[in-house]
């Protein structure tokens, strides 16, 4: 997304914020001017990384007293319905209210990447993804795995799903279409193992890194309503949030969430937008729920555990903020030991504050790069 500022307009609040900011100084000295630094992307991430943030910017690990805003995904319940991004001496404030395009903040993964990747004024420094990288991107970004999540299918009160879960062949019948006759390859419940009763398919919005591992991983590299016609398709709405969900639909319908954040919503932690839902069972031949004791990175972990990561990219933008790059890098990456070695998440900081968004912290090991010490992070690692 590019962001719809005027140069004349820009250049004006630039031009009075560093009068604000800039003091005189010693001679020889030198003088860092704080940033503020904005993060968009995943709802997936987002309460968590909130959390995470309100308790890194008060820490020396900010060496230069930065101000870091979580960009929500939208601007509705349970999300605030207004943030601004502080200005500084690369951007003019900004303020997410949705009021128009321009004020419409990025939602789910792919979205606040490109934000990210097309940004040139420092509004976007960094992004939230539940997602790993697609080919090509981390030729300019890099993509920070620190916590593991875990997407599941869940049903309804009252259901004709299977007692027993789905397989990867049952889910890929469900949301995927016969090209011949544009209608699921199953479209009752006692196609699957359940009982009779239409299939009512809902899923996560399409720019969302739920839908993109959905597709990739439990649809095996299919994407959800591929052959469908208008009649078959399914009912995408935000992810993790079943709300919309009809009494009248539940005893038929499937929908997609992430083990942990039905966890966190379960538990309190944010909003609980469940609406009765109950998570099935999913594997591949053998389906299993997915939980604290097979939710890891080893060949027998639960298949739909995925990576959760921070992007950003490489080098500061715009080039005049001097700081960008490394201060992020203390904040969601890791530099070589010389330079300062893991930042604040991947030292292990911030593994209690994971767990308590119902995430999962990586436990410490190579980071993934020869060149940089073990960490409680991921750099670019291959999707699990």
């Amino acid at each position: 997304m590019r962001m719809r500022m005027s140069r004349l307009a820009l250049a004006a609040g630039v031009a009075a914020l560093s009068l604000t900011i800039m003091a005189p100084v010693p001679a020889g000295a030198v003088t860092y001017k704080p940033l503020s630094l904005g993060e968009a992307g995943s709802d997936t991430t987002y309460f968590m990384m909130k959390l995470i943030t309100s308790k890194f910017v008060p820490t020396k690990a900010n060496v230069h007293h930065n101000k870091i805003t979580q960009i929500p995904p939208i601007n509705a319940s349970p999300f605030p319905a207004s943030v601004t991004v502080p200005g500084d001496y690369t951007h003019v404030k900004w303020t997410f209210d949705s009021h128009d395009a321009a004020h419409t903040p990025p939602n789910g993964s792919s979205a606040g990447i490109a934000a990210l990747s097309s940004d040139k004024y420092g509004l976007y420094d960094f992004a939230r993804s539940s997602r790993g990288p697609n080919a090509g991107e981390t030729s300019t970004l890099d993509f920070w795995a620190y916590a593991l999540g875990a997407v599941d299918w869940v049903k309804f009160p009252g259901s004709h799903a299977p007692a027993g879960g789905l397989t990867q062949a049952n889910l890929i019948k469900i949301y995927t279409c016969d090209p011949s006759t544009h209608a699921p390859y199953a479209s009752d419940w006692s196609q699957v193992g359940g009982t009779a009763g239409p299939i009512i398919k809902y899923a996560p919005q399409t720019s969302s890194g739920t839908y993109s591992f959905f597709n990739s991983k439990l649809l095996n590299g299919t994407k959800i309503d591929t052959n469908c016609d208008a009649s078959h398709l399914s009912i995408f709405h935000e992810e993790h949030d079943s709300t919309s969900v009809t009494a009248a639909n539940k005893p038929f319908a499937i929908d997609v969430y992430d083990w942990s954040k039905y966890r966190a919503q379960q538990g309190g932690f944010e909003p609980n937008k469940t609406n009765g839902a109950v998570l099935g069972a999913f594997g591949v031949t053998t389906p299993v729920v997915p939980s604290e004791a097979n939710v890891n990175e080893k060949n027998t972990r639960y298949y739909g555990t995925r990576y959760l990561y921070n992007v950003e990219k490489h080098g500061n933008h715009p080039k005049n903020a001097a700081t960008q790059y490394q201060d992020i890098l203390a904040f969601i990456g890791v530099k070589p030991a010389k330079q300062g070695g893991a930042g604040f998440i991947c030292s292990g900081r911030a593994a209690g504050y994971i767990r308590k968004a119902g995430f999962v912290p990586l436990i410490k090991f190579g980071t993934g790069s020869l060149a940089l010490p073990s960490s409680y992070c991921r750099a670019n690692p291959k999707p699990l």
